[in-house]
């Protein structure tokens, strides 16, 4: 019987998770092929299951997996859907952009913010993974759907600007809702994955297309480019800690040069096993990023970069090749070729 994913995927993540030595750079390069069904209506395209269903499975089999990437299915309704579970207002824009408005006043009023397992969006969500899951055995990944980070939802929930506001004069109010929160999101992290673990794969994905050996989700705290280093200590970290001690392998999605303050103390939370650098629109050139990818590494933490492929030989020659993986963003079939025959699998 065929293994999947292949046991030389499996044991070179598995490898770069634990932050062992590797000779090469592990890397991502899917490539897609041809045209995907189109839903003719946004309106279709985000909630039509059978159209969502049709489609993905259409890209995982027109698309030629490189390097270490995995077929996998990420369940996307949005990149906040989570905010929408919890009762956000969404407007679907276009086939990339779902946004999700506040719908509530003050902070108080998240006092009666619960995650249902019985909200119709998240009904939804989880009928697409399940219909996933049932054809997922020896052919794809199924990864969950965009939970968010608990300030992202708190911001989504009632606004950006006040919750700004009350990090700075109600913080006991802060740290009370966002210790509530985190009992939601560990509720509905435990109901997706009672889902996804019926495909009898091996290990698991997330939205970043990295299979692990185990549960794995990347975190993520966007909006906290706002506040400072003291308060995302203080805010954050207690919390972080309890959502990473949840899945066996926790990658935290670093989003942009204003997160590079809070690097520090996510370095040291033991348990997180890697870093996604995302440096935003404007500042993906990887070559101003060696110090920082280098500080991750001296940390003992694996790390994700995107980068085009003639960046990737200079990338290594800069800091080596343990505990580095590049997704490339300009992969074709013949440079994802080139690539793996010098920095074989």
């Amino acid at each position: 019987m065929t293994t999947f994913p292949g046991k030389s995927i499996q044991d070179r993540l598995a490898n770069w998770w634990a932050f062992g030595d590797q000779e090469t750079p592990c890397l991502i390069g899917p490539v897609l092929d041809g045209e995907l069904p189109d839903a003719g209506d946004i309106t279709r395209f985000w909630t039509d299951e059978a159209f969502i269903m049709e489609r993905k499975l259409a890209e995982i089999r027109q698309t030629t997996w490189y390097g270490v990437a995995v077929p996998f299915h990420y369940v996307d309704q949005g990149s906040s859907a989570m905010a929408g579970v919890l009762g956000c207002r969404m407007e679907a824009l276009d086939q990339e952009t779902v946004w999700a408005h506040p719908h509530l006043q003050c902070i108080e009023d998240l006092a009666t913010v619960s995650f249902s397992p019985d909200h119709p969006l998240y009904q939804r969500i989880r009928r697409i993974t399940a219909a996933s899951c049932a054809c997922a055995h020896g052919h794809h990944m199924v990864a969950p759907f965009a939970m968010e980070g608990l300030c992202d939802l708190m911001a989504a929930l009632y606004g950006l600007e006040p919750f700004l506001m009350d990090v700075v004069c109600e913080p006991e109010m802060v740290a009370a809702t966002l210790d509530r929160l985190k009992e939601s999101w560990l509720r509905a992290w435990a109901d997706i994955h009672s889902v996804i673990k019926t495909t009898g794969n091996p290990g698991g994905i997330g939205w970043a297309g990295i299979w692990a050996p185990g549960t794995t989700f990347p975190m993520q705290e966007d909006v906290c480019y706002n506040i400072s280093p003291d308060s995302f200590r203080a805010f954050c970290i207690p919390y972080l800690h309890d959502m990473v001690a949840a899945m066996d392998y926790a990658l935290f999605h670093v989003d942009g040069i204003g997160m590079i303050n809070h690097l520090p103390h996510l370095l040291q939370i033991q348990a997180l096993k890697a870093i996604q650098w995302q440096p935003g629109a404007g500042h993906e050139r990887l070559s101003d990023w060696y110090g920082l990818i280098e500080s991750v590494l001296r940390a003992h933490k694996s790390v994700q970069v995107f980068g085009k492929a003639e960046e990737v030989a200079p990338l290594v020659k800069a800091v080596g090749a343990r505990g580095l993986l590049v997704t490339v963003t300009d992969a074709t079939h013949e440079k994802m070729q080139r690539l793996l025959e010098v920095f074989p699998q």
